[in-house]
C-alpha cells in the first residue's frame, strides 16, 4: 500500500500546520510535567504521555513532509506483556474520553480548542485527507483531550446486519393407499393398515 503525497499546493502549507502542532503539543507537555509532578500517583505517566505527544507530532511532520511508501501489515493478534518477578510493569496510559482534561482541567481543555481548531482548517483537512494513515495518531490524542475527531479520520462505523430466523415448514405427504402408517399419537402409537390417518 503507498501513501498518497500531498500535493505541491498542501506542501507549501504544510510546514506551517507541522510548527503549529508542535507548539501545541510542546505546551502540553510542559503542563503535564508541571502539574503531574505535585502527585505522586500520575508522575509515572509523565514518560509515557510525553511519548505519546511526541509521536504524534513525528509522525504527522513525517507523513505530510517526507512520505514514504509502507507495505501491508498482516493482523496479528498482541501478546499480552510479560511479567517478570521483582520488575515493575510500565504504567498505562488511561483510555478514558476526556481523561486528561479532567485531571488538569482548564489547561488541558485549552490547549484541546487550539487543536480543535487546527484540524478544522480547511488545508489541515486537505492534508488529512491526502494522508489519512495520520489519522490512527490523531484519534487517541482527540479523545484524551474531548476532541470531536475529523470525519476525514474517523474510523468507519461498525454496521451489524440481523438475520431473520427462517423456520422450516412441516409438509405432509400422504402414504399411497394399502401402506403401514404410524399414526401421530401423545401415547404409544397404533400401526394402521390403509390411508393417512392422524389424530390431534
Amino acid at each position: 500500500m503507498t501513501v498518497n503525497a500531498p500535493t505541491p499546493d498542501l506542501l507549501e502549507v504544510a510546514p506551517a500546520l507541522v510548527r503549529r502542532l508542535a507548539v501545541i503539543l510542546g505546551a502540553l507537555a510542559a503542563v503535564v510535567a508541571r502539574r503531574f509532578l505535585r502527585e505522586p500517583a500520575l508522575a509515572g505517566l509523565i514518560v509515557p504521555l510525553w511519548h505519546r505527544l511526541n509521536r504524534v507530532a513525528r509522525r504527522f511532520e513525517q507523513a505530510v513532509l517526507r512520505p514514504r511508501p509502507q507495505r501491508a501489515r498482516g493482523t496479528r493478534a498482541r501478546k499480552p506483556p510479560e511479567v517478570v518477578p521483582g520488575v515493575t510493569p510500565k504504567p498505562r496510559l488511561p483510555g478514558g474520553k476526556m481523561w486528561l482534561v479532567k485531571v488538569l482541567g482548564w489547561e488541558a481543555a485549552g490547549y484541546g480548542s487550539q487543536l480543535s481548531a487546527l484540524l478544522a482548517e480547511p488545508e489541515m483537512q486537505a492534508v488529512l485527507a491526502a494522508v489519512p494513515t495520520v489519522g490512527r495518531v490523531f484519534r487517541p490524542l482527540c479523545r484524551m483531550l474531548g476532541v470531536t475527531v475529523p470525519a476525514v479520520i474517523a474510523p468507519a462505523p461498525v454496521v451489524r446486519v440481523r438475520t431473520a430466523r427462517v423456520r422450516p415448514v412441516e409438509t405432509e405427504i400422504p402414504a399411497p393407499a394399502g401402506a403401514w402408517v404410524r399414526p401421530r399419537t401423545r401415547r404409544g402409537a397404533t400401526w394402521f393398515r390403509g390411508p393417512l390417518f392422524t389424530r390431534g
